[in-house]
């Protein structure tokens, strides 16, 4: 082909993609006409770099699976690798509008659910954010009174707070006597008594339970081929009780487990990438925390953070009774989450943080080798 007809159609390929940068779709979505004239545009051209990037573009797009049916359908098997290779620049200002879109979704859901900020606590906000604010509040109390030297008066306004809204909560439930007994124990510290046992108790040495560190921690590894002995519940709920010790902000404590078997575990393994090759999965585990628990535009992403630790502990913990398991992730667009919600029955204001693979592995399984990082790459 002359070098003008190239150019020329290099050009055109390029200002049809600028287009499409400048202007994106809405939803992210192209329709089907559009995506099949598209490929067809340049379904001739051999190495046009433009007509590559084009066909990346589409193919990357947010996962859109009528523009794939498209492209699969116009450009020839061979060529497809060759395309995917050739994603570059032109397709990344669509990539960056689709992350600022997803951000903007995930920061919509919290702001609807999250705990307002102190000043702005009122006795008349949902009932899971009254719970939210005392458990933060009682808390507190319980920390201030851990230090050396407490404060003397400290914590008034808390205090009031706390008062203020124990009326919105059951009397006869756990979180009223821990918030009672942390307001009385703030007013006799103030008035010059001592610390409180109760909320603050002294520690005494105990036995950790683990003579080989390394022994334990390195005995872990990613299972991905199970057998079929069962995993029994009491082993399950035994796990999450060691797993409920992870530390949480205000220890507020936001975790959510379902344990999933059978078609519910298949249903919910459709939508996580990564397990297609593991064959049979005994228990699916999906990690949630309740967005409720949350507070403020500073906590923003405190549920991904008490979620994974509350996540890795219950690996560990499974560990620690012998059971093998693998984490998930649920790197997702906020649509593809939508749908898992709808199948899996997770209400909006829980994040889905992972799901995990659960169950002992087989004997003889191959493990990935993994290797880890140099510890001067960590360390700083």
């Amino acid at each position: 082909m002359a070098f003008g007809r190239v150019s020329a159609r290099i050009s055109e390929k390029r200002a049809v993609l600028g287009g499409i940068s400048r202007n994106p779709p809405r939803n992210g979505r192209f329709s089907e006409n559009a995506s099949a004239d598209a490929v067809r545009s340049c379904g001739t051209e051999a190495n046009g770099p433009a007509c590559t990037n084009h066909f990346d573009q589409l193919l990357h797009s947010g996962g859109n699976n009528m523009v794939k049916s498209a492209i699969r359908k116009l450009v020839p098997s061979e060529r497809i690798p060759a395309l995917r290779r050739a994603a570059g620049p032109i397709m990344r200002p669509l990539e960056k509008w689709r992350a600022r879109r997803e951000f903007l979704r995930d920061a919509q859901r919290y702001a609807k659910f999250m705990t307002p900020s102190d000043p702005l606590v009122f006795s008349g906000m949902p009932i899971a954010n009254v719970e939210t604010q005392l458990t933060k509040d009682y808390n507190r109390v319980e920390k201030a009174l851990t230090f050396k030297e407490p404060r003397r008066p400290f914590g008034t306004h808390v205090g009031d707070r706390i008062e203020d809204l124990m009326p919105r909560v059951d009397a006869r439930t756990e979180l009223y006597a821990h918030a009672a007994s942390s307001t009385t124990a703030l007013r006799e510290w103030n008035a010059g008594g001592g610390v409180s046992d109760e909320i603050a108790p002294l520690t005494e040495p105990a036995d950790r339970g683990v003579n080989d560190p390394e022994a334990f921690f390195l005995s872990r590894h990613s299972v991905r081929n199970f057998s079929d002995r069962p995993v029994a519940d009491e082993d399950l709920q035994r796990a999450v009780t060691l797993a409920m010790s992870a530390p949480s902000v205000c220890n507020r404590q936001s975790w959510r487990v379902r344990f999933l078997r059978d078609d519910a575990a298949l249903k919910a393994r459709k939508f996580q990438n990564g397990n297609g090759g593991f064959g049979d999965i005994p228990v699916v585990a999906v990690v949630t925390t309740d967005l409720y628990r949350f507070c403020g535009p500073g906590e923003r992403n405190q549920a991904w953070i008490d979620g994974g630790l509350f996540a890795m502990n219950l690996v560990m913990a499974l560990h620690s009774i012998g059971i093998d398991s693998c984490m998930l992730n649920m790197s997702l667009t906020n649509d593809r989450i939508a749908r898992a919600r709808a199948a899996i029955g997770i209400p909006e204001h829980e994040a889905v943080i992972m799901m995990v693979a659960i169950g002992y592995g087989e004997e003889g399984h191959r493990r990935a080798r993994s290797p880890r990082r140099a510890l001067d790459t960590v360390i700083r």
